[in-house]
């Protein structure tokens, strides 16, 4: 069973916490203190429960293990410090801002599919290339059964009997998400790998590497005679400013032949 960081695997306590990123990101001690400005003594101290560090402190190590806003906030609540960054709803009437942008970016990949995610893969925004792609595969219900963008992939009344090349597919997304699981230590990630490797169908385990840019995805779909190839891409907002916004991901999927191109040019689906 693959030890993921909880149920008592992970540390609680601010030094434990910080030695654990520090371990997972494999820097030393000294790299680390080099990095955060702090002496590797002091950071010793830290680290097992002789020091306490000040909320400076634990943001200058936070930004030196690049950890993101949702883990920065838990270290500095661990210390006894109050979040750093906010963690808004995401239909709060201060991310209309936000809201318009993805709207425009959605609009503007038309009419190939687009869909907006949160960290966890929760679907909040799609355009209509996305929705005629989905109903085409798995039915007009289909994203009113899966409000997640993996558990509508993997699901059998979802996307998964449209992929050709399935078991390719399932070990690269499993593997990315695991990926993911490992490196954020998100809590939602977590359940939803759990809930993912249960439904698979592969008894290999996927070999992956924690890299700092989510590769690009190829496949194709297949339903009948026709079928569609598409590669994937994910952008995320550059200077975000709180949790929400940073966790926000646009998947944008591209035409990876001319046949694709015109299925969704002459509104053949």
């Amino acid at each position: 069973m693959l030890n993921l960081g909880h149920n008592g695997g992970k540390p609680n306590t601010v030094g434990g916490i910080l030695r654990y990123w520090r371990r997972l990101k494999k820097m030393s001690q000294m790299e680390l203190a080099l990095n955060a400005n702090v002496s590797s003594r002091h950071l010793s101290f830290v680290e097992t429960g002789k020091a306490q560090p000040s909320r400076n402190l634990i943001l200058r190590i936070a930004d030196s293990l690049n950890l993101p806003f949702r883990q920065r906030n838990a270290l500095l609540r661990a210390a006894g410090y109050v979040s750093e960054f906010r963690n808004v709803s995401f239909n709060a009437a201060e991310m209309d801002i936000v809201h318009d942008a993805l709207r425009r970016m959605l609009a503007k990949h038309e009419p190939y599919p687009a869909v907006v995610v949160n960290t966890a893969y929760e679907i909040l925004m799609t355009n209509t290339g996305f929705d005629r792609i989905v109903t085409w595969c798995a039915g007009e219900d289909a994203l009113r059964k899966h409000g997640n963008i993996y558990r509508l992939v993997f699901a059998e009344d979802g996307l998964r009997p449209c992929f050709k090349d399935w078991p390719v597919v399932e070990r690269f997304l499993r593997a990315r998400l695991l990926a993911e699981v490992i490196s954020t230590q998100n809590e939602d990630l977590i359940a939803l790998y759990e809930d993912i490797i249960a439904t698979e169908t592969n008894e290999e385990e996927p070999d992956f590497q924690i890299e700092q840019n989510i590769p690009v995805m190829s496949f194709t779909l297949q339903k009948g005679s026709r079928q569609a190839s598409f590669f994937s891409t994910i952008t995320t907002f550059g200077t975000p400013l709180d949790v929400t916004t940073q966790e926000l991901r646009i998947e944008s999927l591209f035409p990876a032949d001319e046949a694709t191109r015109q299925l969704f040019h002459t509104a053949a689906f």
